[in-house]
């Protein structure tokens, strides 16, 4: 299939690329970013040197609709929902890695990205990513709103225990590296300010909050009082979250793990840890997700790691590509 990345000189665009350019079955032909002129790509990533001819180009959506057949948009948020419309309209697959199809509701959108959406007509339409929820539903879509990176390890690591009544009143503690916040340069992220340095941002008002709210209800059929709160971390890339949950019912870590096992045994992805807990190394550069549990009295903690920009980006975007072109879901991510 002949694929374009719009927005290809962000952190996740770049990483589509690395992907793409050694996937069996993509053919990566269209490039556009924010670029004074025409520059070869590896004018501004020396390492693609030899690697490909392509070139970073300022987007001209006729162009780009007659060179390609799928579109990955690593754009920011409110900006994809007017480019996509277009490729839909051609009948293009668009998988948009950002927020802008991932809310049904266009107030809550609103709300939370402090913009009115102008897509409105396309919402219903958009399917959320996440390949162990939504794999059927991915595999009919011509419009795929890829999970955030946040979203993507809390429902991985909440969803099998909700879905089977047995945690309530979540806690979730998440650390993040730098990445997350894309390549937009500011003093907050500036080598002096976070080295040997770690915070907390965005108390209440985090936009993946009710990103994690709205799934985890979709998935267990009702209502969950949540706590959320990311932190960023001195570390180029990785998420690592600690859930903290009571329990609805005594249950020992034996049936903990069966559940797990039930939920994510025929999953390439996710790797269930019997007897240790995550670590960001060891989820590094790759797409899996690591959880691991311990269970005590009436009271469960959970802990998960993925690399933010494979798992929580641009890695899940290529497995939701996998599932519509019908390949195996690891192809290119091994």
């Amino acid at each position: 299939m002949k694929i374009g990345v719009i927005g290809a000189t962000g952190f996740t665009g770049e990483k589509l690329i690395e992907i793409l350019l050694t996937h069996p079955e993509a053919e990566l032909v269209y490039l556009s970013a924010r670029v004074d002129k025409k520059v070869k790509l590896s004018g501004a990533f020396p390492k693609f040197k030899k690697k490909t001819g392509l070139f970073l180009e300022k987007l001209n959506l006729e162009k780009a609709e007659a060179s390609a057949d799928l579109f990955f948009l690593a754009l920011p948020h409110t900006v994809s929902f007017k480019i996509a419309p277009f490729f839909i309209k051609k009948g293009k697959t668009v998988i948009d890695l950002s927020a802008d199809y991932r809310f049904k509701d266009a107030g809550l959108y609103k709300k939370f990205y402090k913009t009115a959406h102008k897509d409105k007509k396309n919402l219903p339409k958009a399917v959320y990513g996440l390949p162990e929820f939504y794999r059927e539903d991915i595999k009919k879509s011509k419009l795929i709103a890829n999970p955030g990176c946040y979203p993507t390890v809390s429902i991985l690591s909440c969803a099998p225990l909700l879905r089977e009544k047995v945690i309530k009143d979540i806690i979730i503690d998440a650390k993040s590296g730098i990445t997350g916040a894309g390549r937009k340069p500011s003093l907050n992220f500036h080598f002096a300010h976070l080295s040997g340095n770690m915070y907390a941002y965005k108390l209440f008002s985090h936009q993946h909050q009710p990103e994690i709210e709205r799934i985890l209800s979709d998935l267990a059929g009702r209502g969950n009082r949540l706590i959320f709160t990311p932190h960023v971390i001195p570390a180029e890339r990785g998420i690592l979250i600690t859930v903290y949950a009571g329990l609805l019912k005594r249950i020992s870590k034996k049936d903990i793990i069966r559940i797990y096992s039930s939920y994510y045994r025929h999953e390439k992805f996710v790797r269930i840890l019997k007897n240790r807990m995550p670590q960001l190394k060891d989820v590094a550069d790759t797409n899996f997700c690591d959880i691991g549990f311990e269970v005590k009295g009436d009271k469960i903690i959970i802990s998960s790691a993925i690399d933010n920009l494979m798992k929580g980006a641009s890695g899940q975007a290529v497995q939701n590509m996998n599932i519509i072109l019908g390949v195996k879901e690891d192809t290119g991510l091994k």
